[in-house]
């Protein structure tokens, strides 16, 4: 099951619910809503986001970044080395970016601000405005159940790395979340960013912090695992089979504050505009790198690439040929972009590079590498030391 840090007790049943920060005395909720009301029996409830990373996503997350490394004194030139993206991008709102992208800029903040905390204070900053094209039609919902579906709905306009599952359980809410890509090195980093950012977001459309039950976390247990109590004040079970949130179903049938259907209606237009947009970006060719780029285990083969591309192979090389290019080119161009990467920006050793660019021995890398580079992968770190 996975080592479990124990950081307080759930609401139990019949309990007042108490917020955290009023730990003192129990806190019943705004708008007279107590959690010793029956919620409606809605056990059927399943609901699912959507299983596919966006080819592109907003600027936003990069620009919270740089503020964030700003107040280390860290220039925004500094953090977006090497990613493609420049200082005056960031203030573009409607300047898109690919993951890839961004990924390097996480890898960039964590080696600048050494912080086994980064994620969940970064994470902090991720609220509803971070992700306001869509939260901020959603925090007009009637309810917090409908809140959640509109999340679901748009989940591409959020800066996800994750695909979520709403399930109703018994007298519990359990939000599961599955990777959309294989996080690696950055899980953890990555992990505690977007648990951060979905607390934050759901005690803002609430009114007030909502009380989690449980969390359990896929990676080992860290050394700040005692931070995560003064946050969330619920067990926290880390080196899981899953990641896992669960609370109390009846915050699911709560009215939102901040209910108006007709400033929902309003905003979420401009939703649905942002949403359309990222969802028809880029071109087959695009397609094609994410799918190699952010490969599930391991490269996939020309057919099984078609097949993920819900396209013929016959299809798949007339597009690729039709973009001056052929499949065993761009699996080497992709091969050479994730060495360089890896070598530059961290520590694995050569023979786990070789082996998550699909490589069966090192002397088959080793080789390929000489011939991107005219250099060994070993004389490249060196020098970019």
């Amino acid at each position: 099951m996975g080592n479990s840090e124990s950081m307080g007790k759930g609401t139990a049943a019949g309990q007042k619910f108490i917020c955290p920060g009023f730990r003192n005395s129990a806190q019943e909720m705004p708008g007279g809503y107590s959690l010793t009301k029956q919620a409606p029996d809605h056990d059927a409830i399943h609901l699912k986001s959507n299983n596919l990373l966006p080819l592109y996503r907003s600027i936003n997350s990069v620009t919270i970044l740089a503020d964030y490394a700003g107040k280390y004194g860290i220039e925004s030139d500094l953090l977006l080395a090497g990613s493609g993206i420049q200082s005056h991008d960031l203030h573009d709102p409607e300047m898109l970016i690919t993951p890839r992208q961004e990924m390097m800029v996480f890898r960039r903040i964590i080696e600048l601000i050494p912080d086994p905390k980064l994620g969940l204070n970064v994470g902090g900053k991720y609220n509803i405005s971070a992700n306001g094209k869509v939260a901020i039609p959603a925090t007009f919902c009637n309810t917090f159940l409908d809140f959640v579906k509109m999340m679901f709905r748009y989940i591409e306009v959020t800066l996800s790395y994750f695909r979520y599952d709403l399930i109703v359980k018994g007298n519990l809410a359990v939000l599961k979340k599955e990777e959309l890509i294989d996080l690696g090195d950055l899980r953890r980093f990555i992990t505690d960013r977007e648990l951060m950012s979905v607390y934050m977001m759901c005690s803002s459309a609430l009114g007030f912090p909502i009380l989690f039950n449980e969390i359990r976390l896929t990676y080992p247990r860290p050394d700040h695992a005692s931070y995560f109590k003064e946050i969330f004040f619920c067990p926290v079970t880390f080196d899981a089979d899953e990641s896992m949130i669960s609370f109390d179903k009846r915050f699911l049938f709560m009215p939102l504050p901040m209910a108006n259907p007709l400033a929902r209606n309003a905003y979420e237009k401009e939703c649905k505009r942002v949403y359309l947009r990222l969802k028809y970006q880029g071109t087959t060719l695009d397609r094609i790198r994410q799918e190699l780029l952010f490969p599930d285990e391991e490269f996939p083969s020309f057919e099984q690439l078609a097949r993920r591309l819900n396209i013929s192979p016959r299809t798949l090389r007339r597009h690729l040929t039709a973009e001056g290019t052929s499949f065993k080119k761009l699996l080497n161009d992709i091969r050479k972009e994730k060495a360089i990467e890896l070598l530059n920006t961290t520590n694995f050793s050569i023979e786990r590079i070789a082996t998550e660019l699909g490589y069966s021995d090192v002397p088959n890398f080793y080789h390929a590498f000489k011939v991107w580079t005219g250099t060994t992968p070993s004389n490249w770190r060196k020098m970019k030391q």
